[in-house]
C-alpha cells in the first residue's frame, strides 16, 4: 500500500520535485545537495535515486515546470495586451516577484551565469520567452497608441523582466532583513514601471 498524507496517496516524484524546487529557490542549484533534497522530502537517498538518476535530472524536471509556467504566459499573451489595465493584471498574476515560481526562476537564472551550470541554456531560453511575451504586449499597446512616443517595446520588456527578477531576489534578501517594509511593495514597483511607459 503506498504511503499517504491524509486520504491522498503520495506522488513521490512530484514531492521530490516540490522539495527540490523549494531548496533551489532558497539556496540555488549548487547550494542544495541530493541529501538535502531527500531530507526535505523525508525519503531515503537511495529511494530518491530510484525516481531520479541524478541532481541534474531533478533540475531538468524542475525547469520543465518553469517552462510550463512560461508556456502559460505565452498562451495568455493576447489577453494581457488588450489595454494597459490588462497588462498590469498580467504582471501581478504571471510575474509576481513574491510567487515561488518567479523566485525560483530568478534564483536559477542567476545561477546560470556559470558556464558549467547544467541548465544554463534552458534558463537563457526561458528568459527569452518571458521577454518575448512582454515585448509582444508592449508592441500591441504601442500599435494602439497606448505607449509614450519613442518607447521601444523590446526595451520595455527587458526592463520590466529585469525588475521582476531583481524584486524576486530582494524578497528573499532585503525584505527579510527590514523591520519596516512600508513603501516597499514589489507589485507597486512593477505597476509604476509599466505605467512609466504608458501614454498619459
Amino acid at each position: 500500500m503506498p504511503p499517504t498524507i491524509g486520504q491522498h496517496p503520495v506522488d513521490r516524484p512530484q514531492a521530490i520535485l516540490d522539495g527540490a524546487s523549494e531548496l533551489f529557490r532558497e539556496f540555488g542549484y549548487y547550494g542544495a545537495s541530493l541529501r538535502d533534497i531527500s531530507r526535505r522530502v523525508g525519503i531515503s537517498h537511495p529511494g530518491m535515486l530510484h525516481h531520479f538518476a541524478s541532481k541534474e535530472d531533478i533540475l531538468n524536471r524542475v525547469i520543465d515546470r518553469l517552462e510550463e509556467h512560461a508556456q502559460d504566459a505565452l498562451d495568455r499573451q493576447d489577453e494581457f495586451c488588450t489595454d494597459q489595465h490588462a497588462l498590469l493584471r498580467g504582471l501581478v498574476e504571471t510575474w509576481d516577484p513574491t510567487s515561488p515560481q518567479i523566485q525560483l526562476l530568478a534564483k536559477l537564472d542567476a545561477d546560470a551565469i556559470s558556464e558549467e551550470h547544467p541548465g544554463r541554456w534552458r534558463m537563457a531560453r526561458l528568459r527569452c520567452v518571458h521577454e518575448h511575451v512582454l515585448a509582444h504586449c508592449f508592441t500591441a499597446l504601442s500599435s494602439q497608441g497606448l505607449l509614450r512616443t519613442g518607447i521601444d517595446p523590446s526595451f520595455a520588456a527587458r526592463t520590466v523582466l529585469a525588475l521582476v527578477l531583481c524584486d524576486a531576489v530582494r524578497e528573499q534578501t532585503v525584505r527579510r532583513l527590514r523591520h519596516d517594509a512600508s513603501g516597499d511593495a514589489p507589485h507597486e514597483d512593477l505597476c509604476r514601471l509599466a505605467c512609466s511607459f504608458f501614454a498619459t
